[in-house]
Formats: C-alpha cells, sequence, structure tokens
C-alpha cells in the first residue's frame, strides 16, 4: 500500500510538471503570435504612412504646378482620414545656402553653428572645397583624389560643381547623422545665388547663418506670418539693434534665384507609424506649369518633432 501511494504522488507530481510545461507552451506560443501579430500590423501600417506620404507629395506636385509658389509655401498643406494622415512642408532652395557658391569663411561658421568643434568644422570646410574645386591638390585639412583612393571603399571626388546634396555624404569627414540633421536641410545644389532670400530660408537655416543671431531668426519668422508681412526694409533696423551683423544682412538680402523646391512628406498610420519621403522637383513655365522631379528619397529620416 505504501508503494502504491508513493507511486500515486509521483504520477501526480508528473501531472503538474506535465500541465506547467504545457502551459508555458501555450503561453510562449500565444506571446509569439500576439508578437508576430504585432509585427505584421505594423508593417501593414508602414505601408499605409508611405502612401499617405506619396498621397501628400502628389499632392505638393499639383500645387506647385497650379499656384503661385509663395502661396504654396506659405500655406498648411496636411489630409487626415480616419487612422491615417499626412503632412507636407515645401521649402524654395533659394532660401539654402548653395554649397557651390558659398564662401571659405562663411562654411566655416556655418559649419561650427551646426556643431562641429573648430577643427571637425575645419577639416569638413577643406574637405568640401576641394571636392568641388577642379585641382587634385589637398588644402590642409582637406582631401583630394590621392586621400579618397586610401579608403576602405575608395571613391572618386567630384572636382567639379556639386550636382546634389547628397554628395556631401561622400565628403571626408561627414558623418551620416550630421548630413541627414544639419548638411541635407541647410545647404543646397540649387540655389543659383551666393545670398540667399529671407523670406524662403527655413528656420534652421537662419540660425545657421553667421551674423544672424536668434534673436533676428525669431524675429524673421515671426514676421513673415505677420500682416504686412516682414520686408527687406525691416532687416536694416535689426544691425543697429545689435541682432543682425553686416555680414548677416548682406546674406539675406538675395531674391528668390532658383526655381527648384524640396518637398518633406511625412505619412502616418495606426499607432503613430511613421514614414517620412523627401523629393527636390523643378518647377518651369507659367500657368500650367510643369514638375520635373530632381532626386527622391524614399526612406528619409523622421526629423525632431515631426
Amino acid at each position: 500500500m505504501k508503494g502504491a501511494g508513493s507511486d500515486r504522488g509521483i504520477a501526480l507530481l508528473l501531472v503538474l510538471w506535465a500541465l506547467v510545461l504545457l502551459g508555458t507552451l501555450a503561453l510562449g506560443f500565444s506571446w509569439s503570435m500576439r508578437t508576430e501579430a504585432m509585427a505584421a500590423r505594423n508593417g501593414i501600417d508602414e505601408t499605409r504612412a508611405w502612401f499617405q506620404a506619396r498621397t501628400g507629395v502628389n499632392r505638393a506636385v499639383v500645387l506647385l504646378a497650379s499656384r503661385s509658389a509663395d502661396n504654396v509655401l506659405a500655406a498648411s498643406i496636411a489630409g487626415e482620414d480616419g487612422d491615417v494622415s499626412y503632412g507636407i512642408r515645401v521649402e524654395s532652395e533659394s532660401g539654402k545656402v548653395d554649397v557651390n557658391l558659398v564662401g571659405e569663411a562663411v562654411l566655416l561658421e556655418i559649419l561650427k553653428k551646426g556643431g562641429l568643434p573648430e577643427e571637425e568644422a575645419e577639416g569638413v570646410r577643406d574637405a568640401i572645397l576641394d571636392w568641388r574645386d577642379e585641382d587634385d591638390v589637398p588644402r590642409p585639412r582637406g582631401a583630394e583624389r590621392a586621400e579618397y583612393a586610401q579608403m576602405t571603399e575608395p571613391i572618386t571626388p567630384r572636382n567639379g560643381k556639386i550636382r546634389g546634396i547628397g554628395e556631401l555624404m561622400y565628403v571626408k569627414g561627414v558623418t551620416k547623422d550630421f548630413h541627414e540633421a544639419f548638411l541635407s536641410r541647410v545647404f543646397t545644389a540649387h540655389g543659383n545665388a551666393a545670398r540667399l532670400n529671407f523670406l524662403r530660408a527655413p528656420e534652421i537655416v537662419l540660425r545657421s547663418l553667421p551674423g544672424v543671431s536668434p534673436e533676428a531668426a525669431d524675429r524673421i519668422v515671426a514676421g513673415r506670418l505677420a500682416e504686412p508681412p516682414i520686408s527687406a526694409a525691416d532687416l536694416a533696423p535689426m544691425v543697429g539693434q545689435g541682432l543682425l551683423t553686416a555680414q548677416g544682412l548682406t546674406l539675406l538680402s538675395g531674391v528668390s534665384a532658383s526655381n527648384v523646391y524640396t518637398i518633406t512628406a511625412t505619412g502616418r498610420a495606426g499607432n503613430d507609424v511613421t514614414r517620412v519621403v523627401r523629393c527636390l522637383v523643378e518647377v518651369s513655365g507659367s500657368g500650367e506649369k510643369g514638375v520635373k522631379m530632381l532626386g527622391w528619397l524614399d526612406k528619409a529620416p523622421r526629423e525632431e518633432g515631426g
């Protein structure tokens, strides 16, 4: 009898362990299925967000082709349908710093304002200048063909006019993060002028210019929304107030010399799944204008606050 009771106890213990094991397996299976379902849902939402961004790009292109650029730049372009939405930012390349025309001193100060330490900024400046000049003589901190040939993945510098701002990713000393967060938003290869149009300059550009204080940048941004909007005549008093230097005033005195625009479209779907698309377009003609696609970034980085 004692042996039978012991056997029953062992059997009961085995049953309990089996139940625990089955429960654990069931819990793991349930968790795995839930994770896979969430991953599938996120994948679907990412596709939906991408289509929302594409819809926003198409809408911005139609507006640029049918309305004045100033009206499009000032407009709030967005759309929403249930749990999906998009928001658009259109920027004129006239409001950015032309990397092919910017002077050495100004370029250095912009890079420092972008957060680079002095020596690192000098290195990136020299490398950009070497990239765009036609000779093979490197500047003190720059690089030419010989230096790029020694890299792990050798490349050939342009040695001529930079055709697209994406080229700066390959310049010696430029990191991906710095390019995405700063260089690609401040510089352009399509500005067509050494001076930029303060009415069309994004806030990040205004804050990056030498001789332009944060207070001046704030006043310009606010003034563009005022009625009447801020004018070139309103900038001169800022020099006397110490908000602008003569250099800063000169840099902001450009006209709209470019008909190229950057469209940044942010699509959202579901539980804050976001997809950002960025493209570069050229608008030509009048009335029913033509729009030519110059560049497309299908998965642009999500910007802070975006």
